[in-house]
Formats: C-alpha cells, structure tokens, sequence
C-alpha cells in the first residue's frame, strides 16, 4: 500500500515538473525597443569601419537610373497554411529594420532614422520603400548622412551597397546588401493576393520593433498620387491590419507566409472641411504585383 501511494505521488510530482517545463518552453520574450535602438546605433561604429555605405549621392543617381527588372534567386511559395506565431517567427527571422544614420546640426551624436524592410533573396536582397530610400538621398534640414543599413532580427547589420531596382510610382526599393557572402533568412512571394484574403503585417511603427498586426485586404484599386501638377494613378491594395510610421516597407503576408504587398502609406478620411471627424483611416500597401514587376525575371530554387 506504501508503495502504491509513493509511486502515485512521484507520478503527480514529475507531471507538474513536465508541465513547468512546457510552460518555460512556450514563454517568449519581451521586446526591449531602448535596448534595440541602442545596440545598432553601437553596431554601427564598428560596421563603419570595416565597410562603406552607398553615398547619398549615389543613392541619388541609382534612385533615377535603376528602373528596370532584375533577376533574383528567389524563394519557392509556401503551400501550408500556417498558424500566426509561426507566421510571425518565421518573418521575424527575414524582416529587417533599415536604417538612415545621421548626424544632426545641434548636436555631435549619431541619429537612426527607422523604416521597415524584408529579405527576398538569401544573398541578401532586401526590399523596402522607394520613399525610404529617397529620404536616405535627400536628407535634409542640415542632417549629414552617415551611411544607409539594416538590422536583422539577430542583431547583424549589413551595409547597404547599392539600389538594385526602384520604381517610384509603385512606392518600392530593392536594396543589396554586403554580406560577405552571408546567406540570410528570406522571404517568398506569392502572385496575388485577394479581397478578403487574411494578411499579417510585420514592422516597426514608431519605434516598436517587430510590432506584428493582423487583418484583411479590403480593396485593390487605382490611387491616384503625384502632385498636383504631376497627377498618376497607380495599384494598391487597403488592409485592414494596423501600422503606423517606421512601418514602410515592411511585408504584407498571406495565410502561408508568402508576401502579397509592402506597407506604403495611410490616408485619413474626414467627414467634410466643414466637420474634421475622423471616419476612417485608409491602410495602403503596394500590391505584390507591382513588385514581380521588378524581379519578374528570377528563379526559384
């Protein structure tokens, strides 16, 4: 009877050593936005020494000459729908941070200026938007640029070397990196994505890294951008999901995690001139056929 009674409470003591295990298993950490900011500013003075940035001048010059198709080694479209933190965690890995430094007139410390990015080619391939890079090659208000990078999730960064492909009505950017022959997580892409498709966004709005929103695509349409003397119209598509600035350029994913867009903008709609109520606010993020259009001659593998 003793030992029945013993081997009953050894059963319910390791099952509550099993469950504590599989609880610290499951447990993520909390993102620390200061500590993230600060590592890569410090990663940069090292990053510097070893390698070049493209200049802000030649930022400029490929801005208006690489306008054309390129042809990238390209991931394999997922086919298995995945659950939203495998979604998330995958993305993470291939999501980057891109980063202007600066320094500014009032002060002799170096500046980041944050915007979103993801990998599309293992040699390190990145996109982001062509409004991002523009920002690198017109700095402005006496701001002195320092140089153009990315972040990766680990905490690498990788100089930016040049502006493969732009196009600037589509709002997209495809950067390459100096990676040493390094191959770095990636993301895949997929044709199309639908009205009422399910989407995630990954970025980092205002600051807070890898912030991860979920929702749906409610329209694809013609916008019509430029200004006013300059008027075009081009494809986007509104989401649902939640961004905010330091969010352009991050992917727009699918169910399986393949990208269907790249954030772009919001547009805020009013009630009237008369009434500046708040009714809704217009999620746009360019669709990822514009984007086949720039690397619709790579190879997947």
């Amino acid at each position: 009877m003793l030992a029945k009674k013993t081997l009953k409470k050894g059963i319910s003591i390791a099952t509550g050593i099993f469950l504590l295990a599989v609880g610290t298993t499951h447990a993520q950490t909390f993102t620390d936005d200061a500590k993230i900011l600060t590592d890569y500013q410090k990663s940069l003075d090292s990053l510097f020494l070893k390698v070049k940035t493209i200049t802000a001048i030649d930022a400029q010059t490929q801005l208006a000459e690489n306008t054309g198709s390129i042809s990238l080694n390209l991931m394999k479209p997922n086919k298995k729908a995945q659950t939203g933190n495998e979604i998330y965690e995958h993305a993470k890995s291939a999501t980057v941070t891109v980063g202007i430094a600066y320094l500014c007139p009032r002060c002799s410390n170096s500046h980041i200026s944050e915007s979103s990015g993801y990998v599309i080619d293992q040699k390190g391939i990145v996109v982001t938007n062509y409004h991002v890079a523009a920002m690198y090659a017109n700095i402005k208000d006496g701001n002195k640029p320092l140089g153009l990078t990315v972040r990766m999730a680990d905490g690498k960064t990788y100089a930016v070397k040049s502006i493969l492909a732009c196009s600037k009505t589509n709002d997209l950017a495809v950067l390459e990196l100096l990676t040493g022959g390094e191959k770095i997580p990636a993301l895949s892409l997929a044709q199309a994505g639908k009205v009422g498709d399910q989407v995630y966004v990954l970025g980092h709005p205002k600051g807070m890294h890898y912030f991860f929103s979920e929702g749906i695509v409610t329209n694809k349409y013609m916008e019509e951008a430029g200004e006013h003397d300059k008027k075009f119209f081009r494809e986007m598509m509104a989401i649902s999901a939640d961004y905010a600035t330091g969010s352009s350029g991050g992917p727009v994913m699918d169910r399986y995690g393949n990208v269907i867009g790249t954030v772009s903008n919001t547009k805020m709609f009013t009630h009237s001139e008369m009434n500046p109520s708040v009714q809704m606010v217009v999620k746009n993020t360019v669709p990822v056929e514009s984007l086949w259009k720039l690397v619709n001659t790579g190879s997947n593998h």
